[in-house]
């Protein structure tokens, strides 16, 4: 054989407790030629591996060591074939176990006829490090400075930075390893002793799986758990601990079963050893060469306890269940010799030790089995992503390939808790499926087979695939038996035969072909559509049942758009979904002079240049890829390839450069974590690939049809008899009479986090290196990266964040570019979103909108939400649908002025955002300045440079906003909706929005506009004076007075806004105060009034609605009235009654002599205490309250600064003080609610609840499987909440005000349903109510009835129910068995069960309050 090129490849395998290597320290190489060398002398000196990442070394500033390199030994450099690798912070990297036994001597002898010639060997003795051959200083230093210097070596190669990185998942390519892939394998087929290879590599892997601390086995569930899956991550094996009187014989074999853990106790009479040890006598034998002997070892080395360090921790998949069990068994004696100890055999040790070994034993047990039932699950979704992946890309052979690949490898296994195992039809019938296209009914029964051997059922989707496949072939009398066949199989599986043509989404035809094959053994079969309920079964709002077909309400947009024009925009929207992104005009008026043209000119240039290398980039290392997939005819795991050519690469090019101009549009001094930056780029490419896929498979025509048909009853306002005047109903109407087989909620399988992340960090690997720019932008010289990554700390922690250069944000600011380029997702849309009719599809016409927006790891909820089925989810859906219905406008005077001002550099006093050159500049450091002096002057710096990026922040997001909105000026435009995971309401467009500022709520109207009628003029004044917060202590009466008294100036803010007398101005909420000035001003002016169509949305708001629910919760009386739930002459302001309780502890306290009572008299003010009180309800922490009151004592100018912390903290306990005593109900109703979250998250469960409306609840507070240090550290595995421990602390402290913002979401879900039902329009920012003037008397009746409906429900009864029966918390699950644990249980159950005592507060007379809402 010729060796045509050589390879090398450093492997050090490092101490846990040291980052020294001792002397005589084994190095492992692999050679693959040379036989192994006779060890150096003694002597060498000790030395410490402190090396450059190559990735780090190409960022900008100049790269420097990071501060956890200082405690371990790295090397980052691997040299594989003609690349250099950027390793990333691991001690061993583990390859390719095939290719690894035949580079360490699994590969057949040399016959002499294949010697290598001199040069060859001497080459290869020049560039390999022998086995078993100890290092000295310069040798290393040589060999890693030849490694750098090396013109292969210089520039990694993108692909092997997505393949060799630990946190990430990869792919890997064997033609680096191997110069002839073909010879070699020729070669491995012939010899016996590896044909088995699958069988052979699992061995290894089974002993990682068992042994190791669950990294390998937790760090990638999406795939396999061997060290080069296609998924799988760079580890870090430890040699075993050897002690001084052992000879260093690493070539022992240990078994796994006798590998156990030492305890914390043992390990302290472990005496500490020296950096420098003596040389450990070596046994000179060869080495074994199967990667599970060093596994092994590496699993028989101490636990060390996890200690907070303030430096940044290992990109090592540590999963922090794992980490808990470990630290547990280290407290604890061994479990496995305790548990096979009797009572009676433990001498002199007390029961209760032993009752608690055994519980700990069991709750070990425990995690475990949900850690590998997580990992079996993910494994399993991955796995069908995959292969919908290839299918869909025509690479059905690689996906059968795939699926039984991974089938014979657990198959092989012997693994107890080995958790790959093909558990879900769901893969099979992917598969399935691609073959009864192809009509291969041959190999469709070999995987038939395949699921019986594996005792997985069939399902619906599976028999349909058969008959797909049967329909599409000849008909003949064998194929009329297999028909048969199958049917009666259909049968006896209890599956009716309409449900296989009603469930089951057929692509390409295949509806009409298995429809074919049925009839041919009955010829007169007609699939009968399945029946669908329209209706409610909540009891809330079960009135509204009757009137679900009501013919009175009108289109919420009659009179504002025609159906032509609404088809024509439709089409719009189609066309900027499906190419993923919109280009608008910048509103900036940049002045056109010779600097602006020419940074211009610059940053075209730039963006050619940036664009045409990530388009060569991207498809090279694409190619790379494509040759590794191909190459390799063993090994058939998952890869990142096909999911790299889901898109044209001019597709992923578009995403990249967006995302360097959404860099330079932030700030230099913030910046994001890359593992929330690398998901959301993969994210966009699931997006955009979505929207291509229901365009190949035919979703798109049906879905034009529908909508098409939906739009026309959308305007009409002349309902016949037996037409519904809901959304949701409507649509699934229409869709029931053109369905063919095909439902619009079909789609590809969604890709998992460990794709999305993946292809983030391959797109930003070429971003990093491949994007640069001059520095500075005038010298034009030298190029640097554009964007690079930093390391920021938080709190003790450090975090791995990427951020762009000064350069490049200077570079997009001075160009002021004329266009912006957004994802089509940000723009409001043109036409009604389609509604929600499950939580499958609704919101955008193509681009799936998540109905709940969870995090990427919350598993549970999405199955709660399965499990309780679509009617249950009726009214949610229902108030989303009847928000997102609601058309808008822009305010176009209002806008103008704005954009005026924002050209003109700002204006602070109105919260215009200045442009970063308004900062003002501190004084410069001089040599003769005192140290003082210059040092308050660097202070001064710092403060600037801070203020200038926030600035420059909010400039660019003030810019994007006003921009959009520019945009649609002239157009009519809707909001789609969904919801977080408490049922809270958001519109899904994240910049311009209702839910925005005071400058940006301003700017939006109604698109429909009604007379005020006879009390529309009073209820346009009242808001006006509300808006401005003057008297809004007073009555209504008196405020309507106070709006006559001003008309003068409500006129002249109307008329000369920024030349006149500007009494707007002073509001609490200028700009809007200003759109009221000017809309009551032209309804004044009309002659009538009553005639005046109006625009402007009318607010009614909650008095602290928070403390409202918990008035009500408890019927607290004295509470109820201090939040205006009971009736009253005049509101009453909560906020202000606190202040006076506070100023009245202060003052006897004062009396007493206390200091800071001294220093506070005059200042105990509401504004002071306001947001506390606002934000007790919401959990806010005693931490978190001083911070807000120390920041309201800033801006006292009269307040002592020296006094501030001081003062803050005797607030924050005088205020929680007041709280409790005000509202006696809320402390024990929050305390019921803690104690029950706290037994839940005890039981190992996250806590979970059923709003209302029938919203299933799960707060996804955990104990992340990952690193802590911050969400970057996290690794690219599939967690799921279902199978994660709880963060107990988080799920106790959250539950009190997530419970609450529950109850808030309901009750304005009901008023919208209700409102709906009325015919009126509604639009609600949480606990704000909108709606036009005319109709704020009806809103505000039904807010009140509805408010009163949900309090009259048993809330808190119901709770403790679904508590006690969810979490097994009741007397009939008790076992009666262990005295003490029942007895426990008991006081549990009698805690859960014990509702906290309720006040005599009459929730009917909320009827009569004025002030509730207003």
């Amino acid at each position: 054989m010729v060796v045509q090129q050589p390879m090398c490849l450093i492997r050090l395998l490092h101490f846990k407790s040291s980052a020294i290597i001792p002397r005589g320290g084994t190095v492992m190489v692999a050679p693959r030629c040379l036989p192994p060398r006779s060890p150096t002398p003694d002597g060498v000196k000790d030395w410490k591996v402190q090396s450059y990442s190559t990735t780090i070394n190409t960022q900008f500033p100049w790269s420097r060591i990071k501060g956890h390199l200082k405690k371990k030994a790295t090397v980052r450099v691997i040299k594989v074939g003609d690349e250099s690798v950027s390793e990333g912070r691991a001690g061993v990297t583990h390859v390719n176990q095939h290719s690894f036994n035949q580079t360490l001597g699994g590969h057949p002898e040399l016959s002499a006829t294949e010697k290598l010639s001199k040069s060859e060997e001497s080459f290869l003795a020049r560039n390999l490090i022998v086995l078993n051959e100890q290092i000295s200083n310069e040798k290393f230093k040589d060999l890693l400075k030849s490694c750098f210097e090396s013109s292969w070596t210089n520039c990694p190669n993108i692909s092997e930075e997505v393949r060799w990185d630990r946190s990430m998942t990869h792919t890997y390519d064997p033609s680096f390893m191997f110069s002839d892939v073909s010879n070699n394998m020729q070669k491995l087929e012939q010899k016996p002793s590896v044909k088995n290879f699958a069988e052979d590599l699992f061995k290894s892997d089974i002993a990682m799986e068992e042994e190791l601390p669950l990294n390998f086995a937790n760090s990638d569930t999406t795939c396999l758990s061997s060290p080069l899956s296609g998924f799988s991550h760079v580890e870090t094996a430890s040699l075993p601990e050897i002690s001084d009187h052992e000879p260093h014989n690493v070539a022992q074999k240990l078994e796994p079963k006798k590998v156990s853990h030492t305890n914390v106790k043992n390990k302290k009479n472990v005496p500490k050893k020296n950096k420098k040890s003596a040389s450990v006598p070596q046994n000179t034998q060869s080495m074994p060469v199967k990667l599970e002997e060093v596994n092994v070892a590496a699993s028989s080395t101490k636990k060390s306890k996890r200690k907070r360090s303030s430096t940044n921790l290992s990109d090592k998949h540590m999963y922090l269940e794992d980490e808990i069990l470990n630290v547990e068994e280290d407290l604890l004696p061994d479990l496995e010799e305790k548990s096979v100890e009797a009572p009676s055999t433990l001498a002199g040790k007390s029961v209760k030790e032993y009752k608690k070994v055994k519980l700990m034993e069991e709750k070990n047990k425990h995690l475990k089995e949900m850690r590998r039932r997580g990992r079996e699950e993910s494994f399993n979704q991955s796995l069908a992503a995959y292969l919908c992946m290839c299918v869909n890309l025509g690479m059905l052979n690689r996906a059968t390939h795939t699926l039984l690949y991974y089938r014979q490898c657990f198959k092989h296994s012997a693994a107890k808790f080995f958790s790959q195992k093909i558990t879900s039809v769901h893969p099979y019938n992917i598969v399935l499926l691609g073959h009864a296209e192809k009509q291969n009914l041959k190999k469709m029964e070999e995987l038939l087979k395949c699921l019986k051997e594996d005792n997985i059922l069939p399902n619906e989707a599976t028999y349909a695939a058969l008959l797909n496949c049967l329909g599409r072939l000849p008909e003949s009398p064998a194929n009329t038996s297999d028909i048969n066949t199958y049917l009666s199989a259909v049968k006896e599986a209890g599956i009716d035969i309409n449900s296989l043509f009603n469930k089951v989404n057929f692509v390409r035809k295949g509806y009409e072909n298995a429809l074919r094959a049925v009839r041919r053994v009955l010829p007169s079969f007609e699939p009968q559509p399945e029946t669908i309920s329209f209706g409610y079964n909540c009891s809330l709002v079960d009135s509204l049942n009757n009137s679900l077909y009501s013919t009175q309400i009108a289109s919420p947009a009659d009179g504002v758009v025609t159906e032509a024009e609404l088809i024509k925009w439709a089409e719009e929207q189609f066309a900027m979904e499906m190419k993923s992104e919109v280009v608008i005009n910048s509103i900036v008026n940049a002045e056109k002079s010779k600097d602006t043209q020419y940074y211009r000119k610059m940053l075209e240039m730039w963006e050619e240049r940036w664009r045409t290398v990530l388009r060569h980039t991207f498809t090279t290392q694409v190619s790379v890829l494509k040759k590794s997939f191909f190459s390799n005819q063993l090994d058939k795991r998952m890869t990142l390839y096909p999911y790299l050519i889901s898109l044209p690469p001019e597709e992923f090019v578009n995403i990249m450069m967006q995302e360097v101009q959404r860099l330079a549009g932030g700030s230099v001094s913030f910046s994001l974590p890359k593992f929330i930056l690398y998901r959301q780029l993969g994210e966009l490419v699931f997006k955009r690939y979505l929207v291509q896929y229901k365009k190949k498979v035919g979703v798109l025509d049906i879905l034009r049809s529908v909508y098409k048909d939906y739009l026309s009853w959308y305007l009409d306002s002349n309902k016949k008899d037996g037409v519904t005047y809901i959304p949701r109903i409507r649509w699934q109407e229409l869709n029931s009479k053109k369905y063919s087989g095909l439902s619009l909620e079909h789609g590809p399988v969604e890709w998992p986090v460990p794709v999305q992340v993946a292809l983030g960090k391959f797109m930003y690997s070429m971003i990093l290196l491949k994007v640069t720019v001059w520095s500075p932008l005038h010298s034009e010289k030298n190029a640097y990266p554009a964007v690079y990554e930093v390391e920021r700390m938080k709190g003790y922690r450090t975090v791995d964040n990427i951020k762009p250069s000064p350069a490049l944000v200077e570079l997009f600011q001075k160009a002021a570019k004329s266009t912006l380029t957004f994802e089509s997702m940000v723009s409001p849309m043109l036409c009604p979103p389609l509604p929600w009719v499950s939580t499958q599809l609704g919101g955008y016409l193509l681009i799936n909108a998540k109905i709940v927006r969870l995090p990427y790891n919350a598993h549970q909820q999405k199955q709660r939400m399965a499990e309780c089925g679509n009617q249950q989810l009726y009214p949610v859906m229902d108030s989303l649908n009847q928000l997102s219905t609601i058309p808008w406008k822009i305010n176009k005077p209002i806008l103008d002025i704005i954009i005026k001002l924002f050209n003109d550099k700002g204006c602070e006093k109105l919260n215009i955002p200045q442009p970063p050159s308004q900062c003002p500049e501190p004084g410069k450091i001089h040599p003769g300045m005192k140290s003082s002096e210059a040092h308050k002057t660097y202070r001064q710096c710092l403060e600037y440079d801070k203020k200038k990026n926030e600035m420059y922040s909010l400039w660019c997001d003030a810019l994007y906003k006003l921009s959009l909105a520019n945009h649609l000026r002239d157009r009519v435009f809707w909001f789609p909706h969904n919801m977080d995971f408490r049922g809270r309401v958001y519109p899904c467009p994240p910049y311009l929005n209702h839910l925005s500022s005071d400058v940006f709520r301003s700017i939006l109207q109604f698109a429909r506009g009604e007379k005020l009628g006879p009390n529309g003029l009073k209820w346009l004044k009242l808001h006006l004076i509300n808006l401005t917060g003057f008297v809004k202590r007073k009555a209504l009466s008196d405020r309507l007075k106070y709006c006559d008294e001003v008309m003068e100036d409500i006129l002249d803010s109307a008329d000369k806004p920024m030349t006149g007398k500007r009494w707007w101005v002073k509001s609490e909420e200028p700009w809007q105060t200003l759109a009221a000035c000017k809309e009551l001003a032209a309804a004044l002016r009309c002659g009538d009034p009553s005639n005046y169509v109006c625009h402007l949305p009318i607010h009614q708001d909650g008095s602290c609605n928070g403390l409202q629910h918990y008035a009500a919760l408890g019927r607290d009386k004295s509470g109820a009235i201090s939040v205006n739930l009971a009736p009253s002459e005049v509101p009453q302001d909560v906020y202000s009654a606190i202040a006076a309780l506070v100023e009245k502890e202060r003052e006897m306290d004062a009396a007493a002599g206390h200091k800071i009572a001294q220093v506070l008299e005059g200042h105990v003010k509401r504004k002071v205490i306001k947001q506390t009180v606002m934000t007790t309800v919401y959990g806010v922490t005693r931490y978190g309250a001083r911070l807000q009151i120390e920041r309201q004592l800033k801006d006292l100018d009269d307040f002592p600064p020296e006094h501030q912390w001081a003062a803050s903290q005797y607030l924050v306990f005088k205020t929680f003080l007041c709280l409790e005593k005000m509202f006696i109900a809320i402390k024990e109703i929050q305390n019921w609610f803690t104690g029950c979250a706290k037994i839940v998250s005890e039981c190992g469960e996250n806590v979970e609840y059923l709003t209302r409306l029938g919203l299933p609840v799960v707060q996804p507070y955990n104990e992340f499987i990952g690193d802590r240090a911050s969400v970057t550290k996290l690794p690219v595995s599939f967690t799921m909440d279902s199978y994660m421990k709880p963060n107990k602390r988080k799920q106790k402290n959250a539950f009190p005000p997530n419970f609450i913002h529950s109850l808030d979401s309901s009750h304005m879900m009901l008023t919208s349903l209700f409102c709906q039902q009325a015919g009126i329009t509604f639009v609600s920012v949480h606990d704000c109510f909108w709606t036009h003037a005319s109709s704020v008397d009806i809103m505000s009746k039904i807010c009140r009835e509805q408010f009163i409906a949900l309090h009259q429900q048993p809330i808190l009864e119901d709770l403790s129910k679904f508590i006690q029966k969810t979490f097994r918390l009741s007397e009939s699950d008790i076992g009666h068995e262990n005295a003490a644990l029942d007895s426990r249980k008991k006081r549990i159950i009698n805690f859960v069960s014990k509702i906290p005592p309720k006040g005599d507060f009459d929730i009917n007379s909320v009827h009569d309050s004025l002030y509730f809402f207003s």
